[in-house]
């Protein structure tokens, strides 16, 4: 992972001094890890780039940052110490996914808000030619103004996603129908998108307070020099350009960025840091995947936020044995307890014996996409997930459960052509999902897996879409372009702060 020889793709600024980057995302490993992986990338690239992660986030992400300091990037970590106790929140958590309910949600916000001053402080002492900001948080586009310096806003989605939230708030379709299972069509984009209101984000919702959001979607959009996004052309091109129209900002679409890991130990250790744990574990589950034969195990994961109740756990679990495929399945750590219990999972092994291979709490994601036994993966579709199977040209078995994880499911199902809906009508609300029951059953987990892993056309339509997003960030492709393009951006005289 060497610096190119020039900070730009056309080699015209390569005499000027390396621009100074700062990058900082919302606490959480679905945001925290794709922008590790973008600041590297623009590492890579010749700038000079500063991760801006609190301190739990820092010590998980903290190995491929150090590999690629050592590597001749110049890349460090900056951590903050989260004002958690200032805010309300006890028990020392740092980050989303640590929360062991959706009460401390509400602290945790506060925490990250006045983690505000904090940055405005950094950029003084230490200012930077642009920062790259966390599209959820935007008070660092806002941060020490008199700077001058130019933000980038990290969407953490994808474009079509970003289109499809931005018409139901600014139309709202969704308060005309009748019921939550008609169907509306979401107006002003390129291809006819029909919904339900089960499957929206809680904020698009009619009765929800969506007017905060559609004010601070517009604040981003006034503050941001334009957006960059973790997706490529050949995914969703007509809705970059869909979306640079909407909104007058230049789309800089750098993705996927999770191929910035290469196949060494950032790609083991992903999310991980330095745990000799993490390394085992990912060791046993790469040694369990080379006794199976190729594109025969579907991956099962669906991140770091989702609870499924028990009910639905236990119907997952047996839909995977009932399925007759080999599995790996990731679970949560034992502190959730709206995940499998330890019975349950003895259950399933007991019904799939030597087929299932159940993981708890993390496992190399990126590496196991890879692995030439993987032929599917069940996935709640967060955008990061979606991506990396993208990249590994890997067929989706799509299972939204909240926020913009439907929409992610239409592109992918819908227009992609590169999944399949495993059949969920309804997703859950993030800390009731002791409430929401059994959304799919066993049944229709074992017919959609099997039917997945069989779907010839389903797997080449998926090859085809890795390889396109591995030229995407070759020399000359797409991604590779926008970095340059970006960098450009930043070094144009008047851009850069004094």
């Amino acid at each position: 992972m060497r610096p190119s020889p020039s900070v730009a793709s056309s080699g015209d600024t390569a005499a000027a001094a390396p621009p100074r980057m700062y990058f900082i995302p919302f606490p959480t490993p679905g945001h925290a890890l794709p922008m590790s992986d973008l600041a590297r990338l623009f590492a890579s690239r010749g700038a000079d780039a500063t991760l801006v992660l609190t301190r739990a986030n820092a010590a998980r992400l903290g190995g491929p940052v150090s590999r690629a300091a050592a590597a001749g990037l110049r890349i460090r970590i900056h951590a903050l110490t989260l004002p958690a106790e200032a805010a309300g929140l006890t028990g020392g958590h740092e980050s989303a996914d640590d929360l062991p309910n959706r009460e401390l949600a509400g602290p945790f916000a506060v925490a990250v808000d006045l983690l505000a001053p904090l940055f405005a402080d950094l950029l003084r002492s230490r200012p930077a030619d642009a920062v790259v900001f966390d599209g959820v948080l935007p008070w660092a586009a806002t941060a020490a103004p008199e700077l001058g310096i130019p933000r980038y806003a990290f969407t953490g989605t994808g474009c079509f996603a970003l289109s499809v939230q931005r018409a139901l708030l600014l139309h709202a379709p969704q308060d005309g129908v009748a019921s939550d299972t008609e169907p509306f069509l979401v107006p002003g984009l390129p291809d006819a998108v029909r919904l339900t209101k089960s499957r929206l984000a809680e904020a698009t919702l009619p009765g929800a307070d969506s007017r905060e959001f559609l004010n601070r979607m517009f604040a981003v959009e006034r503050a941001t020099a334009g957006w960059v996004v973790n997706s490529f052309a050949d995914l969703e091109e007509k809705y970059i350009e869909h979306y640079e129209r909407a909104t007058g900002k230049q789309v800089f679409a750098v993705g996927p960025v999770c191929l910035v890991n290469g196949d060494g130990d950032d790609t083991l250790e992903r999310g991980r840091g330095g745990e000799a744990a993490a390394a085992a574990e990912a060791a046993r589950v790469l040694g369990w995947l080379d006794t199976k034969p190729a594109r025969s195990v579907v991956y099962v994961c669906f991140g770091s936020l989702t609870r499924f109740p028990h009910e639905q756990v236990s119907e997952l679990g047996m839909g995977l044995a009932d399925s007759g495929a080999n599995f790996v399945w990731v679970v949560g750590g034992d502190d959730k307890s709206a995940h499998a219990p330890p019975v349950l999972q003895a259950d399933v092994g007991a019904a799939a014996p030597g087929r299932g291979l159940v993981v708890r709490g993390w496992a190399p994601q990126v590496a196991v996409l890879r692995h030439k036994a993987v032929g599917a993966f069940v996935t709640h579709c967060g955008w990061g997930a979606v991506t990396e199977a993208a990249a590994a040209g890997v067929p989706v078995i799509a299972w939204p459960v909240f926020a913009e994880q439907f929409y992610n499911e239409a592109l992918v199902v819908g227009l992609a052509g590169t999944g399949v809906a495993m059949g969920a009508e309804r997703g859950y609300v993030w800390g009731g999902e002791a409430m929401g029951g059994v959304v799919v059953g066993r049944e229709v987990v074992a017919e959609r897996v099997r039917g997945a892993l069989a779907d010839e056309t389903l797997r080449r339509r998926a090859g085809e879409m890795g390889e396109r997003a591995r030229r995407a960030v070759e020399v000359g492709g797409s991604s590779y372009e926008a970095v340059g393009a970006l960098l450009q951006d930043v070094l144009r005289p008047g851009r850069r702060s004094q």
